[in-house]
């Protein structure tokens, strides 16, 4: 926003032209007000905005200490400060400035919604002081999607599934408030995901990336969500090959011993009705894998699948489980002697696949918390 009671034509045009996004005309106004009335502290104040807003963070602070030596309200100053400091994620600044413009004005939504964020963000931790920030900025305006959306952040950032499972209702309102916010949609998937919530988190980062392509932290994010279905999905081929290799015994025929005669075993009907079947079973079980992922990003999926580092060990390994299942149950092998070692195959095809999983998630973990410091991002 621009100041409040500014005089002059050209430092009023270039305070709404700051408001539009038009920079470069915005600039241009300004130097003419300062050319009228170098001055002009409400005109240096304005160029502050316009430097903050083009990302110039250190021009602005200067801009700012000139226009408050001329006066401009220290509300104001203390404001531009806070949010010059904050963007360029100088916390440790811009704090005291927050708790200074309180002082002046203890209802100031902004500044509550900041210093939440500030304090509570990972690796600064005041839960205390950032909690009671956030709660009071949400009952200052129940209806600003930024007050949810902070508390959500400090709620979220400690005590585990306990934190999440207290940011949800918030993070939900945020996107409700605000539905094409990327930031509220990317925090609700981290939320999901804490809570083991792969679907919803999953719909979430899609919705993110829908909205803007280049946020890393969702882009990031999306595989850890479709490993949580990978994980479930796995779990089925698993429990498949276990009820396969039970089958293939039972179908297999008997050969004949010295204490008991052959018997023809269930026969190629039996056989095929058992390959039919475990067939099914593993199509519904890609077709739902596939379901769950949200059109838009099903060829990032898709490329996911065959080169994640996490993911493609474990899609391989239900592939081999999958095909290995098939076999137990189409060969008619005489008692049943081809699904022992086949079985075990399997099985150390899941182990190897589930080892490397861990190895990697743990790798995926620490750089996961990483993003999360950057993920509640700074926002206009």
């Amino acid at each position: 926003m621009t100041p409040e009671g500014s005089e002059g034509g050209a430092r009023r045009r270039a305070g709404m032209l700051v408001d539009a996004r038009q920079y470069v005309r915005a600039r241009a106004e300004i130097a003419r007000a300062l050319a009228e009335d170098p001055d002009d502290g409400a005109a240096f104040h304005v160029l502050a905005l316009l430097e903050q807003r083009e990302g110039h963070h250190d021009e602005s602070l200067e801009a700012l200490d000139r226009a408050a030596a001329l006066g401009v309200a220290p509300t104001a100053y203390l404001h531009t400060r806070m949010n010059t400091l904050y963007h360029a994620r100088r916390f440790t600044e811009a704090v005291p400035v927050a708790e200074e413009l309180l002082r002046h004005d203890p209802q100031q939504l902004q500044a509550h919604v900041l210093l939440a964020q500030m304090l509570g963000g990972e690796g600064r931790a005041d839960y205390h002081r950032a909690r009671a920030h956030g709660e009071y900025a949400v009952s200052l305006a129940p209806e600003n999607d930024h007050a949810h959306y902070a508390l959500g952040q400090v709620l979220a950032s400690t005590h585990g599934r306990w934190g999440a499972r207290a940011a949800l209702p918030h993070l939900r309102e945020a996107v409700r408030l605000k539905p094409d916010d990327p930031a509220n949609l990317n925090a609700l998937g981290v939320v999901d995901l804490t809570l083991g919530r792969s679907a919803s988190a999953l719909r979430s980062f899609a919705d993110a990336l829908a909205v803007d392509p280049t946020l890393e932290p969702a882009a990031f994010n999306l595989p850890l969500a479709m490993l949580g279905l990978v994980r479930r999905a796995g779990l089925v081929v698993t429990l498949v090959l276990l009820a396969a290799a039970v089958t293939g015994v039972a179908l297999a025929p008997r050969a004949a011993t010295a204490a008991a005669g052959g018997a023809p075993g269930a026969g190629v009907l039996g056989h095929v009705v058992a390959v039919v079947a475990v067939l099914a079973v593993l199509g519904l079980v890609v077709a739902r894998v596939q379901h769950l992922v949200p059109p838009t990003v099903r060829p990032a999926a898709a490329r996911a699948w065959r080169r994640d580092p996490v993911l493609a060990p474990l899609v391989v390994s239900s592939a081999i489980s999958g095909v290995i299942a098939v076999v137990m149950v189409a060969l008619p092998v005489p008692n049943g002697v081809h699904v022992p070692p086949l079985l075990l195959l399997g099985v150390v095809v899941r182990i190897v696949a589930g080892v490397v999983r861990r190895a990697r998630t743990a790798r995926y973990g620490r750089e996961r918390r990483t993003e999360r410091a950057d993920l509640w991002r700074p926002r206009s």
